[in-house]
């Protein structure tokens, strides 16, 4: 699996502009294993935004956006999309929709292992 973390929550808000119209597209497969993703950290990046003003209008749970054949939407709504998912996730969206603002949410660190108690480990760190 993937390995990624959050993207410091200030980072993303400085990318974005109150009069944006912001999508949220989560991985709900290697982001959600890692407590970066998935529908929980979905939404408590819609709610966080919206408190501070911002004009969240749309959040969709992938199953695996690395996978382009999961990624069925015609339309990204929306003119700003925070994607929380690996760097492979990110790429597929820019591909599909290179038209649109995709902000990455999160940082892709490397490749995992789920250990004993359902955790991910480190495996090998992604060169940068």
């Amino acid at each position: 699996m993937i390995l990624t973390k959050l993207i410091p929550y200030n980072k993303i808000k400085k990318k974005l502009n109150k009069k944006d119209k912001i999508g949220i597209v989560s991985c709900n497969t290697c982001a959600r294993m890692c407590g970066t993703g998935g529908e929980k950290e979905m939404n408590v990046l819609a709610e966080k935004l919206k408190k501070d003003g911002y004009n969240v209008i749309d959040t969709d749970l992938i199953g695996a956006p690395c996978m382009i054949n999961q990624l069925k939407k015609e339309e990204l709504y929306g003119d700003t999309t925070i994607v929380l998912a690996c760097v492979s996730g990110i790429y597929n969206l820019k591909k599909l929709f290179p038209k649109k603002k995709i902000i990455p949410g999160l940082e892709t660190v490397g490749l995992a292992a789920i250990d004993k108690n359902n955790k991910p480990k480190l495996v090998r760190r992604l060169q940068k």
